[in-house]
């Protein structure tokens, strides 16, 4: 197969998923530092957006 070029291959592009977005009126635990809702692990509430740690000693 001389001359012939197989042309230019592309690196696959990662599709963005929508994010579900947080109920309005869930009213449960914020973050402290971006107000993004935190899950409540053990003794800990850890934000999903910035990964800021908060444990149950410390604050409200």
């Amino acid at each position: 197969m001389e001359g012939k070029s197989e042309g230019l291959v592309f690196p696959p592009v990662p599709v963005r998923r929508p994010q579900p977005k947080a109920r309005e009126d869930a009213g449960g635990p914020r973050c402290e530092m971006c107000g993004a809702e935190v899950v409540a692990l053990h003794c800990k509430r850890i934000c999903l957006r910035c990964g800021f740690m908060t444990g149950c000693s410390e604050g409200a």
